[in-house]
């Protein structure tokens, strides 16, 4: 039998609400602090979403100057997001392209790009049919985040050709299990062989009037007039629904022997990772988790670990009164009499919800508790649920020997996925 190739994490990059270096937010996280403000979009009064995770002002310029020279990029928050964290991952990573490139590839995961819809009848003739020459002469004028000038292939397309990385490449998009599922699609595919070195994670941006508006359709967002960083409560009696966040989360997996041979530290290694879907509502989890649970499961049957080799999860956690309450029955369900002494939190809390990209972030968090032994707490938990009863280490960090972790992320339309994090070891 073929024996399986380790994967280690070499690099990580992130760009979220808390800041645009790894230690800035870890930091952050790490000492309670929230990145979620109000929302200060044109008309934003009107709005009964008040509370967002943005990237500010400061930081975007920054990232719009660090890749002025690449104007066909400009303006379109979800894929600079993503260079940026690329970038910030493969310098992390101290990867240096003078290899086979072909063995270097990209896998991400992208929201659809709907920020701003197209008025497709404008290009439509009065005999109803499409005017391509219109189109095409009047195509740089469609706006820059249009569905129409950004799939969500942009992201993985662009830092492949940016950085020099011409083999595996995919594109994962399947709400917000899609960062997870882009490093664990990148995990099993340096695991097979089909690469040595694989830029994975996610990036997103639905802070805009059409994406606020689609989750307070859905009675998912949180519509609260509170602070605003004390609205996302993940796990708390009082949790009003999930608080829209931005920005990306990147790492360099490499295959062990490969990072070695080129003298690269090594922050963990990737153990596991499953995927599952809840084929329940398109709308709503499993209220008993059930998809949740059977990831998990996989995840550890994938890494040939036992349920109490684990002391660490970073939980979905998105503040609704659904997914929480399903999340902790999942974990129990899985972990037994052992969920109780797990450590568990929700990066959400101080982020928001990245959508597609939310497990980007909560992935490179998760890789530095394990490598520092460190966890941050979920704020704003203050008044416990009965029905989420578990350590979800509420308003302080927490220090503790992190062996193994798992990393959850579970979307909309059922799509699930958990990823195992190991301390590493030669």
């Amino acid at each position: 039998m073929k024996k399986k190739r380790k994967v280690v994490v070499t690099g990580l990059g992130v760009a979220t609400s808390l800041g645009l270096a790894v230690e800035e937010n870890w930091q952050k996280l790490l000492a309670g602090e929230s990145g979620i403000r109000k929302l200060e979009l044109p008309g934003a009064e009107k709005s009964p979403v008040q509370a967002v995770g943005a990237v500010s002002e400061n930081d975007w310029n920054a990232i719009t100057k660090a890749f002025s020279k690449d104007a066909d990029h400009e303006g379109e928050r979800r894929t600079l997001f993503a260079l940026w964290a690329a970038r910030a991952a493969l310098e992390d990573a101290g990867f240096v392209n003078s290899g086979n490139k072909t063995r270097y590839g990209v896998v991400m995961a992208a929201g659809l790009g709907i920020n701003r819809l197209e008025d497709i009848q404008r290009w439509v003739t009065m005999d109803n049919t499409f005017d391509v020459l219109r189109f095409g002469s009047e195509l740089n004028d469609i706006q820059k985040e249009s569905i129409m000038r950004n799939n969500s292939h942009r992201p993985s397309a662009l830092i492949a050709d940016k950085f020099g990385l011409s083999g595996y490449n995919a594109t994962i998009t399947t709400a917000c299990a899609s960062a997870s599922q882009a490093i664990g699609t990148g995990y099993r595919a340096i695991r097979r062989g089909d690469a040595d070195m694989i830029v994975a994670g996610g990036a997103d941006s639905m802070i805009n009037p059409v994406g606020l508006v689609f989750f307070v359709l859905l009675s998912a967002a949180a519509v609260s007039s509170e602070a605003p960083a004390e609205v996302c409560r993940p796990f708390d009696r009082k949790r009003s629904g999930l608080v829209m966040g931005e920005g990306a989360g990147v790492v360099v997996l490499e295959e062990e022997d490969h990072a070695l041979k080129r003298g690269a530290d090594i922050y963990a290694g990737i153990a596991g990772y499953a995927s599952t879907m809840d084929a329940f509502k398109v709308t709503a989890p499993d209220p008993q988790g059930t998809g949740a649970e059977h990831a998990m499961r996989s995840a550890l049957h994938d890494a040939e670990l036992d349920i109490h080799d684990i002391d660490y999860i970073n939980a979905h956690g998105t503040s609704t009164k659904l997914n929480d309450s399903a999340e902790t029955i999942a974990i129990k369900n899985v972990f037994k009499d052992h969920a109780h002494t797990l450590s568990i939190n929700s990066s959400k809390s101080a982020i928001g919800h990245l959508i597609a990209a939310s497990g980007g972030p909560e992935f490179v968090y998760t890789v530095l508790s394990v490598h520092r032994d460190e966890i941050h707490p979920t704020i704003n938990l203050k008044t416990p649920d009965p029905k989420c009863d578990l350590d979800y280490v509420p308003n302080a960090m927490k220090s503790r020997i992190v062996r193994a972790a798992v990393s959850n992320s579970f979307g909309f339309g059922g799509q699930n996925a958990s990823i195992v994090v190991k301390k590493y070891k030669k």
